[in-house]
């Protein structure tokens, strides 16, 4: 049965897939890949934007994160799954996008200021980390994107592609759909020093961590620095005692029942539970999950993630194609 709503999202190969992103973003592909056409990126020119100092992990990047994928529950007989560099098509939309692009659309951009602050690295200061907004817009455009599956703070990106379809649109004639969000709700997680899980922070847990390294990194969590012995109050949501909240407890939030959590929760605030016993049950909670995901992952090869990518990116490219065809024509470059 063919499905209305196309729908596309990308994920940039920077290196091994985390639960932050599973949890943003990855058990919503899953879930929607039944309801939805969908088309997975793993979007490699994007990884430049930031990181094109050193490739040299780059293709390895980009097949352990499609084995992450797989892993996960994306299955390429109900999506594609591709590489954007193997889809030429999106560099040659984008090219034609940032034509009718304006400067100041690209230097207002939240993002791009946020992230030249967070960085910190003058070699970002790139026409390409300027324009990443337009190779977004195109990767998203060139498959007739319907839907984008977003979170409420990623609405603005969002816009910003329907601006650029709009004005594309008002100079050639009406070529592109103005793609809609999608929206769906992500819990929060925190990585293991309870700042935000980034990769650029070092405080990930990734989805393919052995049994050791999954133990260590739990128990050198943060939890709550003002309890000096574990029959102390202990305050494991944010507040001003501990302003971050403990790392621990919101991920029970992820793997465990409701009842539990609170319950906890209540433990801890009563000093009934000290926070090395609470990270050896969260490691207990885990640790049947992360030894399904290393099984399922095992059972794949790399040669089948090549196979599935050139699969993919031929499927992609015959759709892009014919996009592009229609845009050359309202361009008039045909």
């Amino acid at each position: 049965m063919k499905r209305a709503d196309i729908v596309f999202s990308g994920m940039r190969p920077t290196g091994r897939v985390h639960i932050g992103n599973e949890w943003g973003a990855l058990r919503n592909w899953v879930s929607l890949q039944t309801r939805f056409s969908c088309y997975f990126c793993v979007v490699d020119w994007h990884m430049l934007t930031t990181g094109y100092s050193d490739t040299s992990a780059l293709q390895d990047d980009c097949r352990e994160m499609v084995l992450d994928w797989l892993a996960a529950g994306l299955d390429p007989g109900a999506c594609v799954i591709f590489k954007q560099s193997d889809v030429l098509e999106h560099a040659e939309l984008a090219l034609l996008l940032g034509m009718v692009t304006p400067l100041a659309w690209l230097e207002n951009n939240p993002t791009w200021k946020d992230q030249l602050q967070e960085l910190a690295k003058p070699e970002i200061r790139t026409y390409g980390f300027l324009g990443y907004p337009v190779l977004q817009a195109a990767d998203i455009l060139l498959y007739g994107c319907t839907r984008v599956p977003v979170g409420q703070d990623q609405l603005p990106h969002l816009e910003l592609t329907r601006e650029i379809a709009r004005r594309f649109n008002n100079a050639f004639g009406d070529t592109f759909a103005e793609p809609q969000p999608l929206l769906s709700s992500a819990p929060k997680v925190p990585g293991t020093d309870a700042r935000k899980m980034s990769k650029s922070y070092g405080n990930t847990i990734d989805l393919n961590e052995t049994q050791a390294t999954l133990e260590a990194k739990v128990k050198g969590m943060y939890t709550d620095p003002s309890r000096k012995r574990a029959t102390d109050p202990g305050h494991p949501e944010p507040c001003p005692e501990n302003p971050p909240g403990c790392a621990v407890y919101a991920l029970h939030a992820l793997y465990e029942e409701e009842g539990f959590f609170r319950k906890r929760g209540a433990a801890c605030r009563a000093g009934e539970i000290g926070c090395m016993a609470c990270k050896k049950d969260l490691i207990s909670e885990m640790t049947p999950i992360f030894d399904g995901f290393r099984r399922r992952r095992e059972s794949y090869k790399a040669a089948d993630v090549e196979t599935i990518l050139a699969a993919g990116a031929s499927r992609a490219r015959a759709v892009a194609q014919k996009t592009m065809e229609a845009v050359r024509r309202a361009v008039r470059l045909r």
